[in-house]
C-alpha cells in the first residue's frame, strides 16, 4: 500500500505492507513502533487519538515537512505530536500526518486519516 495527500495526490510513503499482529510492534521508548517496511492501522488501544489511523516508520514516509504552526512543534528531543498534526504534505501544505519521534514514547508517523488517501 501507499499513502498520498488527500488535496493533491502528492505520493507521501514508499510502498508498505500492512500488518495486522500488535505482537510486532514495539511500545518500547525510542523505538520504532513499526517496522520500516509495515504499515499498522492504529486500534486505539496505544493511541487512542489515532484510532484508525495508519502508522509508518518514520524511513517510509516522503515528501512531508513540518507545519509552521508552533504550537505543534513540542518536544523534548524531537516532535512528541501531543498538540496535533505537526507535518504537511510539502506540496500543497495539508496537514497530513503527526510525527510521534520524542524519546519517551515509541517512534512513529501517523497520519491523519480525512487528509490522505491510501492505496493497496
Amino acid at each position: 500500500m501507499r499513502i498520498s495527500c488527500k488535496k493533491c495526490g502528492t505520493r507521501l510513503s514508499k510502498d508498505v505492507e500492512p500488518i495486522t499482529s500488535k505482537h510486532v510492534l514495539s511500545r518500547e521508548d525510542g523505538s520504532d513502533y513499526v517496522a520500516e517496511g509495515s504499515a499498522f492501522k492504529e486500534e486505539g488501544q496505544f493511541w487512542p487519538r489515532h484510532k484508525d489511523c495508519w502508522c509508518l516508520n518514520k524511513r517510509d514516509v516522503i515528501n512531508l515537512t513540518k507545519t509552521s504552526r508552533l504550537h505543534r512543534l513540542n518536544g523534548c528531543c524531537d516532535l512528541d505530536g501531543c498538540d496535533g498534526p505537526n507535518m504537511v504534505c510539502a506540496t500543497c501544505r495539508l496537514e497530513v500526518a503527526t510525527a510521534k519521534l520524542d524519546c519517551w514514547m515509541p517512534h512513529a508517523m501517523v497520519f491523519e486519516i480525512g487528509n490522505v488517501k491510501i492505496a493497496t
